[in-house]
């Protein structure tokens, strides 16, 4: 992927505004129902999918794929891959995790996921990360960082490079939490523009769309976090634009032409 990254942030604490993400969301009259299995692999619990939590999915995804005609393919496709997803894990060469315990001091450190899918910890103790869930990050990590300090609690919070883009105020790429949800996401780009237009948001992977607007929309409305959605790190949320903000540059040319003319009409009644 060519590295065209306009801003790279580390948000930890962007659930202060999720109130004012859901009403934004809300305000723009996004629909509730889902209507496929896409739309329901949300956890049962938490804001990470735990690995019974997909394991559900990928079954939901198969009951589907056989009973209703008109999804079977694309819920076929999705069950193949969450058990793809089961089975390699979550992280990916580049990823980041960040580190927070606290012993006489706060300390925090961003783990580096390397090629091998390895993170090394501060006091050089390695960890593999294949086939290792989101989810899974915190109890592993934590319990190897408690061998080599005394810390009451050790947080862990994987990181995803997401590409917020469109109608938001500060369109580019953040380094989200993963447990953010997709709402709070558009926040941290600032908001949406006044040509915004929620229904027209789709999220989009190596340059295919890869979840739909209706997907992403009811995603939004159901509070589902960037985890729970299925996103990995390279995805382009991008909130689409109203029809009207679309055909502004066509009726400014209209406008242009229309000058031409009536100053060439002006021109020949005065010859």
């Amino acid at each position: 992927m060519s590295l065209h990254i306009s801003r790279f942030f580390v948000i930890p604490a962007a659930r202060a505004y999720r109130g004012a993400a859901l009403a934004l969301v809300v305000s723009a009259g996004v629909g509730l129902v889902p209507r496929d299995a896409a739309a329901q692999s949300g956890p049962t619990s938490g804001l990470l999918m735990s690995r019974a939590d997909l394991t559900a999915a990928a079954a939901n995804a198969d009951r589907a794929a056989r009973e209703e005609r008109s999804n079977r393919q694309r819920n076929a496709d999705l069950a193949i891959a969450i058990r793809q997803r089961l089975r390699d894990g979550d992280f990916q060469a580049g990823d980041r995790i960040v580190l927070d315990y606290q012993t006489d001091l706060p300390h925090r450190d961003t783990l580096l996921v390397r090629a091998s899918r390895e993170v090394e910890l501060p006091w050089k103790s390695v960890v593999s990360l294949a086939g290792v869930l989101r989810s899974e990050a915190r109890p592993l990590l934590s319990t190897e960082a408690l061998k080599y300090v005394k810390a009451e609690r050790v947080e862990v919070t994987p990181l995803m490079r997401l590409g917020v883009l469109g109608e938001v105020a500060r369109p580019g790429y953040f380094a989200f939490p993963s447990d953010l949800l997709l709402s709070d996401a558009l926040m941290g780009a600032g908001g949406l523009t006044p040509a915004a237009e929620m229904k027209r948001t789709v999220v989009r992977r190596a340059g295919q769309e890869y979840k739909s607007s209706d997907e992403t929309n009811q995603a939004i409305a159901r509070g589902m976090t960037l985890d729970q959605f299925g996103l990995i790190a390279g995805d382009e949320l991008v909130v689409g634009q109203r029809a009207e903000g679309r055909l502004t540059p066509t009726l400014a040319i209209i406008g242009g032409l229309a000058s031409v003319i009536t100053i060439v009409i002006a021109l020949q009644s005065r010859q």
